[in-house]
């Protein structure tokens, strides 16, 4: 177990005086403390730093390295060693040069702990620090955060006082994730390698988010769009759309995949003899800070699934399949390489929103609402939310009904009426 002790800088604990091995005498300890100049004591007690400095030094070991700190009064130093011990046995203890450290020096050592997190989160962390977290606290000591300082700073935030480059006030869940998941999140690091005692965001009351809105496309809009993606062509009047871009809108629309989710899928992952296909894959940066795309796990451990391939598509993915390595990218670029997402939202998906007349009346439409379509069928068709959270590959049940809690709350009248209607089959017709 560490403990702290003290050590007398000025005086040997014992010496060789006339050939004999001794220690000093309690007379020897009180003439040092009067005036060490005048002492009458044998120079063989006498340490290089006699006379120099702090007389007592309490020493003790934790993290991995020794400590001091001076004092001129033993009795100083023998309250501060109590104090110590009772730290270290309890768990309590916090290194007194640890809140020293600015917080920007913490950033890259943080970031490093994110063992398992996805490139694109460093960067998304990144981000939020460098636009909300750096200009208020970033050459600050960890030590001097406290939570009157927080509060002022997300009172900023809320209140618009703080704005991005561009002038917009930062969002509600932008806040959120300044405050929790990076400043928090920071100093919480601090306070498990002992730096600080105690994070001071902890108490701070965060601006609530507006429940989220979701703009699905309808029906009708999702065959236009994927009718028009069949038929792009280029400013020159050259047909570009293909009938996989046609599919690729339809196969969305119809499984609630991620975007990223569908790009990561190879041949081999639909399984036509049970008719299914295995989400475990998205594309993912490979590392923070670049733009190049692998393969990786899905963003949740829920992610991991299995969706009945869509009945009307089946032809045309069997089709898309056939004579093909199951390694290969199931969609591809018109070169033939796996598809990048991104890169198609621009290049055909937003060109046929725009091709199909499809005009958002207020509504928020991107490619993400093709996953929000999917999800809004299923629960006018009687999803629970449960069945939901399986098919969207949601971590928490929580996570479904926030985003489709509206959704979920236009069917009230419809199961209200049909609950109304087996009663009265039940009680009254008879």
């Amino acid at each position: 177990m560490a403990k702290a002790w003290i050590r007398d800088r000025w005086l040997k604990s014992k010496a060789v005086v006339d050939g004999v091995e001794t220690v000093p005498t309690a007379r020897m300890r009180r003439r040092v403390a009067a005036n060490p100049s005048t002492a009458d004591l044998p120079d063989a007690f006498k340490t290089a730093d006699y006379g120099r400095g702090m007389r007592w030094q309490v020493c003790w070991r934790a993290d991995g390295r020794q400590h001091r700190e001076g004092f001129a009064v033993r009795e100083a130093a023998e309250e501060r060693a109590a104090e110590l011990n009772d730290d270290l046995r309890s768990g309590r203890y916090v290194d007194p040069r640890g809140g020293r450290r600015v917080l920007d020096d913490l950033l890259e050592p943080w970031l490093a702990d994110h063992t398992g997190v996805r490139p694109s989160t460093i960067d998304n962390y990144r981000r939020h620090y460098e636009s909300m977290v750096r200009p208020r606290f970033g050459s600050t000591c960890i030590g001097d955060i406290d939570e009157r300082a927080v509060k002022a700073w997300v009172r900023d935030l809320d209140s618009g006082a703080i704005r991005t480059q561009r002038g917009e006030p930062f969002t509600k869940g932008a806040i959120r994730t300044a405050v929790s998941k990076i400043l928090g999140s920071m100093l919480r690091f601090a306070v498990r390698r002992k730096w600080i005692p105690a994070d001071p965001t902890r108490g701070v009351r965060l601006p609530r988010v507006p429940v989220q809105r979701v703009d699905p496309f309808t029906l009708e809009e999702v065959r236009a769009i994927a009718d028009a993606a069949g038929r792009l062509k280029t400013p020159t009047g050259r047909p570009c759309g293909r009938p996989m871009d046609r599919l690729l809108v339809l196969f969305l629309a119809s499984t609630g995949m991620r975007p990223g989710e569908m790009a990561a899928l190879d041949v081999r992952d639909l399984d036509f003899t049970h008719d299914m296909i295995s989400v475990s894959k998205t594309m993912t940066k490979a590392e923070a800070g670049h733009y190049r795309y692998v393969q990786g796990d899905t963003k949740t451990v829920r992610g991991r699934r299995r969706l009945p391939i869509p009945s009307f598509l089946r032809g045309e993915l069997e089709a898309l399949c056939e004579g093909r390595d199951g390694g290969e990218p199931l969609f591809t670029s018109p070169r033939g390489e796996r598809i990048i997402y991104q890169q198609w939202r621009l290049r055909v998906f937003k060109r046929a929103v725009d091709a199909a007349g499809v005009r958002p009346d207020g509504r928020r439409l991107t490619l993400y609402s093709l996953r929000h379509t999917f999800a809004s069928v299923a629960i006018m068709n009687g999803a629970d939310v449960k069945t939901l959270q399986d098919l969207m590959g949601h971590e928490d049940a929580t996570v479904t009904l926030n985003t489709y809690a509206a959704v979920f709350a236009d069917r009230r009248d419809a199961v209200s009426d049909a609950v109304s209607d087996a009663f009265s089959r039940e009680l009254w017709v008879k």
